[in-house]
């Protein structure tokens, strides 16, 4: 005789159970009706077999208390809570309809990187909110970011580490989801607000990549590489979303939280900046304005991007801040590969360095020349002709041997002579000078101190791409590579450090201690195409 079914589930409490919601592995969640005030809410039952667990049932209470204490538009708000007694417990909330983050990114590969911006920065809200009442949600994740009615909203203090409140998490036992851990969480060790930053980080690079930033043929593998920080470089996946939200994600993403925001107010600070580019100061509002009609917003978004991004790039150039122009450009160009405009500003700042270049090639061979003629002049003048040996013994005396001045030495570290330093006829002593007693402002008879000479080694580059402009030193001028490029003198022992630029290639930074060694040395750096392989059409953007 089979079992008779379950009765539907009537009520829970005073409220009334229209449906199931959704289920996980501690709870059901049900739609209901409050008949006191007249609304529709959620009801968040925990599992049978888990109510009988002292330690399940303590956990889901401080779940539904540090929700309670949270004041936030953009977090869920929590209404009533019921530890059941001898019934099991539920937690009352306010309704929310309409997907999980991670579902309206189903069918949708990425989102632009302005969207994903505004998206932040509400999160970076919720997370303001909550830091200040002490309360770190550590499982920040697609899953638990809901989109009701236009508006983001935090969801899940399930695991949330309450700064006033006992720490429940046995030794040994991780919590969290993996995919988007921090690494102190992994570790075992200090959990604070730069925990929800780096997933925070996760989220964004999600959004705009389409990909997880770690992932594994098991859990072993997966941990080990956030612990590594091993993942693909955000702008190298997504190229479009350009270099300031790639700079965005890689600090929220540091490996050590001391390199990340410190707060979640200055990665907001951050993101409001890199929307405001675009003009767009109300981030929220243009979120709602995309939840409403994605495909249409990010049209006009990438038209707008199209128009602006030159502009940007040709105000940083502007400043001298190639780097930054070529950021923007690359940006520019990975949206619209074939953008004329785009294409003559590379080449008009490639031939500007060229004369840029060419002109400080000529100026440093003349002031070479000048200075050799001129030091050339003052050693004619300043320095005396050679001194004839002086003696007072009579000839053939053995015992009184002429003393010869020592020449002067002229080296790097001497200070130049100048006049004051060279004897006036009038101020010499009358009578013959004794061998004995040279002028005193020769110095001493004996061999000079040695001075310390630089080593200097050639370095010869040989960069891929060919069309590069390279910089020596933090604060160097960028000019443009030739092969034709005389060997770079640099000296040994020193750390030497070489940025290359290329349109449609990722930046490249090379720095190293010099080695002692014969002979030249050679350096291949390779920089990491933007563009997929195969798609050239970035990466002609410098003339040859």
């Amino acid at each position: 005789m089979e079992p008779a079914p379950e009765k539907p589930l009537r009520f829970i409490g005073k409220y009334e159970v229209r449906g199931e919601l959704g289920h996980g592995g501690m709870a059901v969640v049900y739609r209901a009706h409050d008949p006191t005030l007249d609304r529709e809410v959620a009801i968040k039952v925990l599992h049978p077999h888990l109510a009988q667990d002292p330690e399940s049932r303590m956990r889901f209470e401080r779940e539904a208390k540090a929700a309670a204490r949270l004041r936030h538009p953009n977090i869920v708000e929590v209404y009533e809570f019921s530890e059941g007694g001898d019934e099991a417990s539920f937690m009352v909330t306010e309704l929310l309809e309409g997907p999980t983050l991670r579902r309206f990114l189903e069918g949708r590969k990425e989102i632009p990187a302005e969207i994903a911006a505004a998206i932040g920065v509400v999160l970076c809200d919720a997370l303001i909110c909550a830091h200040s009442q002490g309360v770190v949600h550590r499982d920040v994740k697609p899953d638990n970011l809901m989109l009701s009615k236009g508006r983001l909203k935090l969801t899940d203090f399930g695991i949330a580490h309450v700064a006033d409140q006992r720490e429940m998490t046995a030794t040994g036992q991780v919590l969290g989801s993996p995919a988007h851990m921090a690494p102190e969480q992994i570790e075992g060790t200090h959990v604070d607000a730069r925990t929800d930053i780096f997933a925070a980080g996760t989220v964004l690079y999600v959004l705009t990549t389409g990909r997880l930033p770690f992932d594994g043929p098991n859990p072993h593998s997966l941990l080990r590489k956030i612990l590594d920080g091993d993942y693909p470089d955000p702008l190298r996946s997504s190229p479009k979303i350009g270099h300031r939200f790639a700079a965005i994600i890689r600090r929220a993403m540091a490996r050590f939280p001391d390199d990340r925001f410190p707060e979640a107010a200055s990665m907001r600070d951050a993101l409001i900046a890199f929307c405001a580019e675009v003009g767009w100061y109300d981030p929220a509002r243009e979120l709602n304005r995309y939840l409403a009609d994605p495909d249409g917003v990010t049209a006009k978004l990438q038209e707008t991007l199209v128009a602006k991004l030159p502009s940007l790039g040709l105000a940083a150039r502007g400043l001298g801040d190639l780097p930054e122009a070529m950021g923007y450009f690359n940006r520019a160009l990975a949206i619209d590969p074939g953008n004329a405009r785009v294409l003559s500003m590379v080449r008009s700042a490639a031939l500007a360095h060229r004369r840029r270049r060419t002109v400080r090639s000529v100026s440093i061979v003349a002031i070479a020349a000048l200075t050799s003629t001129l030091l050339g002049m003052a050693l004619t003048v300043l320095i005396p002709p050679p001194v004839a040996p002086l003696s007072t013994a009579p000839a053939g005396d053995p015992q009184r041997r002429p003393v010869m001045m020592p020449p002067l030495r002229v080296s790097e570290t001497a200070r130049p002579l100048l006049p004051d330093d060279v004897p006036s006829p009038a101020s010499e002593p009358e009578g013959p000078r004794t061998a004995t007693r040279p002028p005193e402002r020769h110095g001493p008879v004996g061999p000079p101190p040695a001075t310390t000479a630089v080593v200097m080694r050639e370095v010869k580059f040989h960069p891929t791409p060919l069309n590069v402009m390279y910089s020596i030193g933090p604060g160097g001028s960028f000019v443009e590579y030739s092969t034709a490029d005389p060997p770079l003198r640099l000296p040994v022992g020193q750390r030497a450090t070489v940025r290359f630029l290329s349109p449609g290639w990722e930046p490249f930074e090379w720095s190293e201690v010099i080695p002692p060694g014969e002979g030249r040395l050679e350096v291949r750096p390779r920089l990491r195409a933007l563009s997929p392989p195969g798609d050239t059409s970035t990466r002609a953007s410098a003339p040859p």
